[in-house]
C-alpha cells in the first residue's frame, strides 16, 4: 500500500566528520528540518539553467535544525545566519546538500 500524502517538510540527518585542531577525526551528526523540495522543482533548476548555487538552495528551503549546539554545549538556535556560518564550513554544503536530497525523495528497500 502507499499513501500518495506526501508530508511539505523533511528531516535531513547529516552524518560526517571534521578535522580537530589536534588533526584527530571528530564525527558529527545533526538533522535539518526542511521545505520538501519536488522533483519537478529540482529538474526545472536544471533543465533551465538556475544558476542557484548549493548554499542558496539551502538557505531558500532550510527552515531548522535538531542537535546543533553551541560552544557551551546549549542548543543552538537556528537562524539563516547561523545556518550560513554552518554553510561556510569547508564540504558542509555538499554533505547537507545530498542529505537534504535524500531526505526529499524515495528510496528502494535496502537488502538484508
Amino acid at each position: 500500500m502507499f499513501k500518495l500524502i506526501v508530508s511539505d517538510t523533511v528531516v535531513a540527518p547529516v552524518k560526517g566528520s571534521m578535522t580537530d585542531a589536534n588533526g584527530r577525526k571528530v564525527d558529527f551528526s545533526f538533522s535539518l528540518v526542511a521545505r520538501r523540495m519536488p522533483a519537478d522543482e529540482l529538474n526545472a533548476m536544471h533543465r533551465d539553467g538556475d544558476s542557484k548555487t548549493v548554499n542558496q538552495v539551502l538557505t531558500e528551503n532550510v527552515t531548522g535544525w535538531r542537535d546543533v549546539v553551541a560552544e557551551d554545549g546549549t542548543p543552538a538556535e537556528f537562524s539563516q545566519a547561523a545556518l550560513g556560518q554552518m554553510l561556510n564550513i569547508l564540504g558542509m554544503s555538499a554533505t547537507c546538500y545530498t542529505a537534504y536530497l535524500e531526505a526529499c525523495g524515495a528510496k528502494g528497500k535496502e537488502k538484508n
